[in-house]
């Protein structure tokens, strides 16, 4: 059984607690807005009907209790009717004012008082009474009307009054708490409540407007000097107008912010960012800065003295960062990491930035076009032809012919990654230009590359950890095969993405499984199933490779055919396996695969696990995991498994909480933990 449920930390439970005490003061301030609000409504009815001019008296409700009379008040006009002639004569011949019980209000003129007087009281002018009915109706309809709507109108002025004084009274306790929790808490206890106040009132922000001004102003107190880390894509309500306008406001307050991130969902709000460079200027110790998707040249400028620590930049996105910005870009010479994907800045001023930052490790560049106009976006391949001629003809020139003359070269590149697309064997060898290289991606399209290249120059790069693959038009076998026997017992991350039918995808799993014993990661994606049965491709799996083969594997991730032979071995050479994301093609996997996996494999680290498509697999699985001794966290997508409905959906809920099992069970929403 998964584990259950622990006891919060002292410190996590006065984090939630001091959250719901904020939050409940939101809810506070939204009662009292609309209590508010109703009273006003409620005010302007009230008057609305005082100006009818034609109501008769008695139907004005006693219910409406605004106004209120005694009964020794009432009792000169309305005499006891069980004691006297003139209460006899009232109940017979007046038929349109009732007794003072259904009253709401009586008349305070007092001419009007000793008419009604004498009226009700003497016999005698019981007939000119009738005849005055009318009159005497339309003069009291006034009285009525104007009196009620007088008493009314002030004790909804004191009403709102009283209710102003709380509504103050609220302000000054949420700032004084605000500022109390948010200015003078610890950094770490600053981070934690921020984080745990921003995810519950997220959902809150977004579905109710009317209490968005309370949150906001609660909110504008953690932008203070002890914040730290701030992303405007962390949650919903940061990217929204008011709000993103509000926290940009403040933004000069976090004057020792250490990142900062702007992303993809402020796109339609780069307005707002207009004078960013101002903010910046408040922020002297900030170490990562991200503006994708809405950099401008005025965003960054003089970027280098502004924020002299800066070590990780990212522009990812931002057309309008060309080759202009490069100089500016240089200057940052602190940057171990930048991110110019998408943007317009070419090979040419990719080589500009290399040439200027020594330390430059990490730089995110495109391969090829992907999302700009090739006259303006240069390919990863002019940058290496820079790299390659600078070494031809500059001061250090040599040869690059001879891989051992390169390697005892004292090479001036720190790059830990690079991107080829379609590589010569010449290109391939200039990754001996940088030794600490610990991520390589290739692509290949081979139908407009002439020859394969010779991949031998691998087994040279000592610190690779990470191989990226994609093979988008075939699977060629042999070339898998001597790219993973180069570096794959150096690898502890390996992602294939290898086109074509499952019959030969199936061989590459044999090559990993033979030459990749330190892999903590492995993404398999691309194949389907076309001309060979089934039982063919699962066939070219061998089974007699000695098991476990990736005693350190964590995390798998399959996206293509997932029948249950290919599961089975993978998972019997998975010992430490934390996550299963299946995708793709499912529908030959079944309730008896896990079975038959979990006797022989009982999974026991297992953390996630992920259907994203439709499968033949049911919930029958997932009760059998639930009651096996594992770490189970997550178990999703539940909606796409056989014969799922909601009501055993809520069966498996009533088990994990009968159990206080630590587990969510995922129905249809595509949560990933953070």
């Amino acid at each position: 059984m998964p584990v259950q449920k622990r006891v919060l930390p002292l410190s996590n439970l006065c984090i939630q607690i001091i959250t719901q005490l904020l939050i409940e003061i939101i809810s506070m301030h939204h009662h009292e807005s609309n209590s508010k609000t109703e009273i006003s409504k409620d005010t302007q009815e009230q008057q609305d009907s005082s100006h009818e001019g034609h109501q008769h008296p008695e139907n004005i409700k006693a219910e409406d209790n605004h106004i209120e009379i005694s009964e020794q008040e009432a009792a000169p006009f309305f005499p006891n009717q069980q004691n006297s002639e003139e209460g006899k004569m009232y109940d017979n011949g007046q038929q349109n004012i009732e007794q003072a019980e259904t009253c709401s209000s009586i008349p305070k003129n007092s001419e009007q008082k000793i008419m009604l007087s004498q009226i009700i009281t003497n016999e005698d002018t019981h007939d000119q009474f009738r005849e005055s009915e009318t009159g005497l109706d339309q003069s009291l309809t006034g009285s009525f009307s104007s009196i009620r709507s007088t008493l009314e109108e002030k004790n909804a002025a004191q009403i709102i009054e009283k209710e102003i004084k709380k509504e103050n009274k609220l302000e000054v306790i949420r700032e004084e708490l605000s500022q109390l929790l948010t200015s003078h808490s610890h950094v770490t206890l600053h981070d934690h409540l921020f984080e745990s106040f921003t995810v519950r009132l997220d959902p809150l922000y977004m579905h109710n407007k009317k209490v968005r001004p309370a949150i906001q102003c609660i909110l504008v107190h953690f932008i203070n000097s002890t914040l730290r880390y701030l992303d405007f894509g962390k949650a919903k309500m940061f990217s929204e107008a008011s709000m993103c306008k509000v926290l940009f406001e403040h933004l000069h307050n976090a004057t020792r912010l250490d990142k900062l991130v702007i992303g993809r969902s402020c796109y339609w709000r780069s307005q707002i960012f207009e004078m960013l460079s101002a903010k910046l200027v408040c922020m002297p110790y900030l170490t990562i800065l991200k503006i994708q998707y809405i950099g401008t040249p005025e965003m960054i400028h003089d970027l280098s003295s502004i924020c002299p620590k800066l070590c990780e930049l990212s522009l990812k996105g931002s057309e309008k960062i060309t080759d202009h910005q490069c100089e500016e870009i240089a200057k940052c010479t602190g940057l171990v990491s930048l991110d110019i994907s998408g943007t317009r800045i070419t090979g040419r001023g990719c080589w500009k930035i290399l040439d200027s930052i020594k330390n430059l490790s990490w730089l995110h560049h495109c391969a090829f076009n992907c999302n700009s106009d090739s006259i303006v976006f240069e390919s990863r391949a002019d940058l290496f032809n820079c790299i390659k001629k600078q070494l031809q003809h500059g001061e250090n020139a040599l040869p690059l012919v001879d891989p051992q003359v390169l390697n005892v070269r004292d090479v001036r590149f720190n790059l830990k990654n690079f991107w080829l697309f379609n590589p010569f064997t010449e290109d391939l060898l200039t990754t001996v230009l940088c030794p600490c290289l610990e991520h390589l991606r290739l692509d290949f399209v081979f139908q407009d590359l002439g020859e394969e290249p010779d991949v031998s120059i691998l087994s040279s790069l000592s610190k690779i950890k990470k191989l990226e693959v994609n093979l988008y038009d075939r699977c060629i076998i042999d070339l898998i095969s001597r790219m993973v026997e180069g570096c794959g017992v150096r690898l502890t991350t390996l992602e294939l993405h290898l086109v074509d039918d499952w019959f030969f995808v199936a061989q590459a799993h044999n090559v990993v499984a033979s030459c990749c014993p330190n892999l903590i990661t492995l993404n398999f994606s691309g194949d389907y199933k076309a001309r060979h049965s089934l039982e063919e491709c699962d066939n070219q799996l061998d089974f007699g490779i000695p098991t476990p083969a990736h005693p350190h594997l964590k995390h798998i991730k399959l996206v293509g055919v997932v029948s249950d032979q290919r599961l089975n071995f993978l998972l019997s050479h998975t010992p430490a396996l934390h996550t299963l994301r299946l995708d793709g093609e499912l529908e030959w996997l079944h309730d008896t695969a896990f079975i038959h996996i979990l006797r022989t494999n009982p999974l026991p680290h297992l953390e996630e696990m992920w259907f994203n498509v439709s499968t033949t697999v049911t919930l029958d699985t997932v009760r059998l995991l639930l009651q096996q001794d594992n770490a189970l966290k997550h178990i999703g997508r539940l909606c796409y498994m056989n014969g799922a409905t909601m009501g055993k959906y809520q069966e498996l809920l009533t088990q994990v909480r009968q159990h206080n099992l630590d587990i969510k069970l995922i129905w249809v929403t595509d949560e990933r933990t953070k």
